[in-house]
């Protein structure tokens, strides 16, 4: 970031923009200092708001927090922010959010709108806890938001198919799989612990990405030993145990309900190479992958 405080860019939209699928209305980054006021001036008069009214737009809002704390309100409820958090506003929702006072933050945002992203909503692609947004590779998307927020800031509110382009990048972080057959937790009873039942949800929406036990006990709002006490007092398994299982369940289900080559099975179930993924099939299934994908399609043909 430059070392300014603030930058924020409307936008124009020519009728070439506007009838695209997917374009960026406004981008912009600031730094809140501790106790200073907030929501500062200075934005144009359609993106300001008052805490206490909140804020309803007409488009798409994605903003990632850089640094620093602080919490969203919309009708759903509250959320805290901290750093590494990106949360999504969607059009139509009143919303309004701030930095703590004791921390203040540095965050970035953008706006957009289209058809595209509408259709995603509708079909539920975005992966989403509330608001917030289910990241994968936290260090990648800042970086990707950081570059297209400072392509913005040097084009000098000049529009461009670039920045829609950069913007879906960013989206494809949380976008789900369409390619990928349906896949859900088959244990849907709760644990009677909401720490465990978070953990769990998020485990199995997202152990095809690497994560680790340090970002479910982030998502599940707890340390990494208090998340792990919470388990052993309500389940049979860890949180490194699930991740696990939730990795081998998705591969065994790629094995058998598709023709895609075991090597490429490896990273789509979330793990990082053969022999840890022929550990965890020989652990649960007393066979590999390829075994058990031979044994699988003899069972499924002897049926007919």
């Amino acid at each position: 970031m430059r070392p300014a405080h603030s930058s924020a860019h409307a936008l124009p939209l020519d009728d070439r923009l506007f009838q695209k699928p997917f374009y960026v209305t406004h981008a912009g980054w600031e730094k809140v200092a501790p106790r200073q006021t907030y929501p500062r001036p200075g934005h144009p008069s359609y993106y300001q708001f008052k805490w206490e009214d909140g804020r309803v737009l007409g488009e798409f809002l994605l903003s990632y927090v850089v640094s620093g704390k602080g919490e969203l309100h919309t009708r759903q409820g509250r959320q805290s922010l901290r750093a590494g958090d990106a949360f999504l506003y969607q059009p139509g929702e009143w919303h309004r959010h701030r930095p703590l006072a004791a921390s203040g933050w540095s965050i970035m945002w953008i706006n957009f709108n289209g058809s595209l992203p509408h259709s995603w909503l509708e079909e539920g692609n975005f992966q989403l806890e509330k608001n917030l947004v289910c990241l994968a590779d936290r260090k990648l998307f800042a970086s990707q938001f950081r570059r297209l927020v400072e392509s913005v800031d040097a084009a000098d509110s000049r529009n461009s198919l670039q920045f829609s382009w950069q913007a879906i990048g960013l989206l494809s972080h949380f976008l789900a799989d369409a390619n990928a057959p349906a896949f859900n937790r088959t244990e849907k009873k709760s644990s009677g612990d909401p720490v465990v039942d978070l953990a769990m949800d998020f485990i199995w929406s997202q152990s095809h990405n690497r994560i680790g036990v340090a970002d479910v006990a982030r998502h599940a709002g707890v340390n990494r030993r208090t998340l792990e006490r919470h388990f052993r007092m309500s389940s049979q398994s860890t949180p490194l145990g699930e991740i696990q299982r939730s990795r081998t369940a998705r591969a065994a289900l790629l094995l058998r309900e598709t023709d895609v080559p075991v090597k490429y099975i490896i990273g789509r179930a979330g793990f990082t190479d053969y022999q840890g993924m022929r550990q965890a099939f020989q652990q649960q299934f007393k066979m590999g992958p390829k075994n058990y994908r031979e044994k699988q399609r003899g069972a499924a043909a002897g049926k007919f």
